[in-house]
């Protein structure tokens, strides 16, 4: 969830809850001005630590974009400063207000470590912060949507308004990223299935757990997954189910199922056919999927998810490439987007 949703609803939550008896116009009112202003409500050092974390993370990933064109020699060298001058500041936040917990995750995550490294310190920062969320009035960690009442639009609203939550689920996220990246599926499949059941966060969770199952060759774990994937967009309409369904059938031998599997994710995935035979680099998340602008940032994002599956499955990108119609729709995608 992007700071600019979730960090106003904070901050309206907290002017309404020191103003009893506003009208709903007023309410109204505030509503629009703390979207524009949030800064201007920011009254506590809590908040004020929000705002500068999300000024610290929009400039990070502003830099990155300006980056991209970059020669390769001299991209990797400004990246690594711009990663260590973003782990200062987002240092400093953390280290002035403990609880903004976004601050520390995303410090964790720009560090030049091994992956096993940084899994295990994202593990460290999911336990402190759970043991935090304890103390939250009405948490419920093993309450369906996390909330111990209310029904699901009054969970989504509490979830949206409290950022110590929000920073978990990103964690959650992170970790299971992590883990499917190194090859840990059943837990990179658990930590996803906790993130889905949130209400209110946005997120493709499911699009995790369907990967890791086809790499498991989990054929009906998998189509019960989709099914759950719909209602938060990660169904079967989606790159996740499309492309993890092609996998699982090669891996199961069923080549026929494999080739028409494969033919659907390139007829119905703009720009997934390109992103599976031509791996392309894609900005970290930081520290979750970014909303898309376009829908092959969808395929590019499943796709590069899938890189340690892809490249752990013997000859499958030599097999995708062979098949008829595959090769053309990436020359296709090329073409209209100038690659």
């Amino acid at each position: 969830m992007e700071p600019s949703v979730y960090i106003p609803a904070y901050l309206e939550r907290e002017y309404l809850r020191s103003h009893e008896g506003l009208t709903c116009a007023a309410r109204e009112l505030l509503h629009e001005e703390v979207l524009q202003d949030p800064a201007r409500y920011a009254t506590t050092d809590h908040a004020r630590a929000l705002i500068s974390y999300g000024r610290a993370r929009e400039r990070l990933l502003r830099e990155l974009d300006r980056m991209e064109d970059l020669p390769d020699d001299e991209f990797d060298r400004k990246r690594e400063q711009l990663f260590a001058a973003a782990r200062q500041e987002l240092h400093r936040i953390h280290r002035a207000d403990p609880l903004c917990t976004d601050a520390e995750l995303v410090d964790i995550m720009l560090a030049d470590v091994p992956v096993d490294a940084c899994l295990g310190d994202l593990m460290k920062l999911e336990e402190r912060v759970r043991g935090r969320l304890g103390f939250l009035p009405g948490f419920d960690e093993d309450a369906p949507h996390f909330w111990a009442d209310g029904g699901p639009q009054d969970d989504a609203e509490r979830t949206r308004a409290e950022p110590e939550l929000v920073a978990w689920l990103h964690t959650l996220e992170a970790i299971s990223q992590l883990c499917l990246a190194s090859a840990r599926y059943r837990a990179a499949a658990d930590y996803a299935r906790r993130v889905m059941r949130a209400q209110g966060y946005p997120n493709l969770s499911a699009g995790t757990v369907l990967l890791a199952l086809a790499r498991l060759e989990d054929e009906d774990g998998f189509f019960a997954c989709a099914r759950e994937g719909a209602a938060c967009g990660a169904g079967e309409d989606s790159p996740w189910f499309l492309l993890g369904r092609t996998i699982l059938l090669y891996k199961l031998g069923r080549r026929k199922n494999a080739r028409r599997a494969l033919r659907d994710f390139a007829a119905r995935c703009d720009g997934g056919a390109f992103y599976l035979l031509n791996p392309t680099y894609l900005t970290p998340y930081l520290p979750v999927r970014p909303p898309v602008r376009e829908a092959c940032e969808l395929a590019h994002q499943a796709v590069w998810e899938a890189d340690g599956i892809i490249v752990d499955t013997p000859d499958f990108t030599a097999w995708a490439a062979s098949v008829d119609g595959v090769e053309d729709a990436s020359e296709d995608f090329a073409r209209r987007y100038g690659y």
